[in-house]
């Protein structure tokens, strides 16, 4: 299979495919990992153990490493927040089944295919098709919203200012911090704290193919420094960020508001 590097960055979605190779280090994603070797199987270390297969999905926020050689790795993001937690673990019991097989990823094989060779396929196969009707072949159930934490998170997608702290946060929705914290874990299924890390982090994937230095895009996403957002993108991604702008710079990107 004619298989390009892609990447399709949503709201609560990510879908990538690259040669993740063999020289990543630990990682933390906040969000649902999945992995899926288009080739062959992949393997992926973490605490609790080693597991293999055509298809190995990852919690959000567990430190792993992934081994996958030189073949192309799909692998698709879905942040916790925009899930129920049962819809959430439910998808990843079933990826992790061993009997499942890179099959049930049919149309997302048959996609990344035409994409490769077409990029326009992408967005009119998107536009046409909900992601996850696309990858998942139905929608996954959607994470009941407090309309106080979404006030929160959608300022949090508009600053990634590390500064914002769950005081200024509770601030703004009448709530002292540490009811604002609880709160917050309650709607969205994640410490605060390490929502706000993960989503200042991501916020790297819409900068790695603009022409500016690292040190400006330390500064735009809000990090006091370069040496703070280099270790924070690495302890994120396995990668630096310089390796890591390297390895998704011949990508074919498309960015969409909601997926």
């Amino acid at each position: 299979m004619s298989v390009k590097p892609l990447i399709v960055i949503g709201k609560d979605r990510v879908c990538h495919v690259c040669q993740l190779g063999s020289r990543l280090d630990e990682r933390v994603i906040g969000a649902l990992v999945i992995y899926l070797g288009l080739e062959h199987d992949v393997t992926v270390h973490r605490d609790t153990g080693t597991q293999t297969g055509r298809i190995v999905a990852v919690e959000p926020y567990a430190r792993h490493r992934i081994v996958s050689g030189r073949q192309h790795v799909c692998t698709i993001l879905v942040e916790p927040e925009s899930v129920t937690d049962t819809s959430l673990n439910a998808l990843r019991s079933e990826l992790n089944h061993p009997a499942t097989g890179a099959e049930v990823f049919g149309d997302l094989l048959d996609f990344i295919h035409d994409a490769g060779r077409n990029p326009a396929t992408m967005e009119k196969t998107l536009r046409g098709l909900s992601f996850d009707r696309l990858i998942f072949d139905g929608e996954l159930e959607k994470r009941p919203v407090d309309q106080r934490i979404s006030q929160i998170t959608e300022l949090l997608d508009r600053e990634t200012d590390g500064l914002i702290g769950a005081d200024y946060c509770g601030r703004q929705i009448s709530l002292t911090a540490s009811r604002f914290r609880r709160l917050f874990r309650e709607t969205t299924g994640v410490q605060f704290r390490n929502y706000r890390m993960w989503r200042r982090a991501r916020s790297y994937l819409h900068l790695v193919k603009e022409q500016i230095s690292l040190t400006q895009t330390a500064l735009e996403l809000g990090y006091p420094d370069s040496t703070h957002f280099s270790h924070s993108i690495r302890h994120t991604y396995g990668l630096p960020p310089r390796q890591m702008k390297t390895h998704m710079e011949p990508s074919i990107f498309f960015l969409m508001d909601a997926v």
